[in-house]
């Protein structure tokens, strides 16, 4: 096992070697951003398995010491990206996952806390904007420091999808998915351009309008369909995982979907869900209120009324 330099900023852990588990540290890997990489897993062989094989691709790309390490190492760890848990069945909700996952999760930030991490604390693990309060909740850390991916994925898959039917490359829309991660999402089309030009506007240059509803369907489902097929959705998560890495890494305040914990913004108190926020070296620096419509946002509040009642609902349990 190779062993780090103590006080290194660019080390990222990752807590579970499962498909998004090694895909995120393959991701990372080839990112360019990382020099440590430390796994871990409760399956140590898996775990051993994937950080050999990564360390066979360290001398095609850049220089990254990459091993199976403990929660002691992890905990000196810049990020700590948690994708431990299960993927649950196919055809179910991100909610259903809630009682598998919870402990779990737990556990890991626990033990975390049990070596003083003091680092951000990304999570991925679904139903990913509960599990993000409730690592917050057990570890302690400052709530700008442990964030989830929220819809930085919903939100990629919104512009590919509006791109083709817009003609339009998918970097050239400003457009987010916000609230939970999972069925009771909304799309901000009031607030989305091309261009600078408002959406509706663009859209209607290039004849008859999308149809709104039934691109915001299709981003729901998209998660679910890439897992019918292949099982989990990997490539797409990992990519979402590597760009909030960056962007803390970098100190970029890059402005990023990710799930936080909101504190009156759209009338919204308490809960973790995604809007888009100012995203740097100290994790969630700013968070952006959009100026939705009224239509939209009485969805927003209905997502977070969704995740309130299921965190309650885990809560009221034995």
């Amino acid at each position: 096992m190779s062993q780090a330099s103590p006080g290194l900023t660019d080390r990222v852990a990752v807590i579970g070697c499962g498909n998004v588990g090694a895909t995120t540290a393959y991701a990372l890997l080839q990112s360019h951003l990382v020099r440590e990489l430390v796994l871990l897993d409760v399956n140590e062989e898996k775990a051993e398995g994937e950080a050999r094989d990564l360390q066979h691709a360290v001398p095609l790309g850049p220089p990254v010491q990459v091993w199976v390490g403990d929660y002691a190492e992890a905990a000196r760890s810049a990020i700590v990206v948690v994708t431990a848990g299960s993927a649950g069945k196919q055809g179910g909700s991100r909610l259903d996952l809630l009682d598998d996952n919870i402990g779990v999760i737990r556990d890991c930030v626990r033990q975390l806390r049990a070596h003083d991490f003091d680092g951000i604390l990304l999570m991925t693990t679904n139903p990913v904007d509960i599990l993000a309060q409730v690592a917050q909740e057990e570890s302690g850390l400052p709530t700008e420091r442990v964030l989830g991916t929220g819809t930085v994925i919903d939100t990629a898959r919104l512009r590919q999808m509006l791109g083709d039917e817009l003609g339009v490359e998918a970097r050239a829309l400003d457009a987010f998915i916000l609230g939970e991660h999972g069925d009771s999402e909304i799309a901000a089309w009031s607030c989305a351009h091309v261009a600078g030009m408002p959406l509706a506007d663009f859209a209607g240059t290039k004849g008859p309008l999308p149809a709104w509803d039934e691109i915001l369907h299709r981003v729901r489902r998209a998660g679910p369909e890439v897992a019918e097929r292949k099982g989990s959705t990997t490539f797409a998560i990992a990519s979402c995982v590597t760009r909030i890495c960056e962007a803390i890494l970098r100190d970029e305040h890059s402005v990023l979907p990710v799930s936080t914990r909101l504190s009156g913004q759209y009338g919204i108190d308490g809960v973790y869900l995604s809007t888009p926020c100012v995203v740097g070296a100290r994790g969630v620096e700013r968070v952006i209120t959009l100026p939705l419509s009224e239509t939209e946002l009485k969805d927003l509040r209905a997502s977070a009324d969704v995740l309130r009642r299921a965190r309650a609902e885990e809560k009221e349990k034995p």
